[in-house]
């Protein structure tokens, strides 16, 4: 398994990760999405969907659009490029963090108060971007 070091934390610190497993029906949902990552898919299979420490950051259930986030502060007329983004969480404040479809799915934030914008994670990947997120907690 790839993720076993997070589930061990999760499971160390049930206090402060909320995590629940996911239906094999709803990762074949996930599937269906062309090109989504390999590591993320094991990520849904293995760990699920929740929140890390309390409210640092929130993994949905699986990739959503970005105006079902954030579609309260934008028109996509003036933002057409994050129809290119599909999330999976966000930190509670209001910035979301997904994939940039468009760029061989490289690891994004989009930042709610510098009006929208996709900004590139120092991680590469999605399991690099996990790893990092719960060593802060260990």
């Amino acid at each position: 398994m790839r993720y076993t070091n997070i589930i061990n934390s999760i499971r160390n610190n049930s206090s402060r990760h909320n995590f629940e497993v996911l239906s094999e029906d709803e990762i074949k949902r996930e599937l269906e999405v062309e090109g989504i990552p390999k590591e993320y898919i094991d990520f849904l299979r293995e760990v699920g969907y929740g929140t890390v420490n309390g409210t640092y950051f929130n993994f949905y259930s699986g990739l959503v659009e970005v105006d079902e986030i954030l579609g309260h502060l934008f028109d996509e007329d003036s933002h057409p490029e994050l129809k290119d983004v599909l999330l999976f969480g966000d930190n509670f404040s209001g910035d979301a963090v997904g994939f940039l479809t468009t760029d061989n799915w490289a690891i994004v934030e989009i930042w709610h108060d510098d009006d929208l914008s996709i900004n590139p994670t120092e991680e590469k990947t999605f399991e690099e971007f996990v790893v990092t997120m719960f060593e802060k907690f260990n």
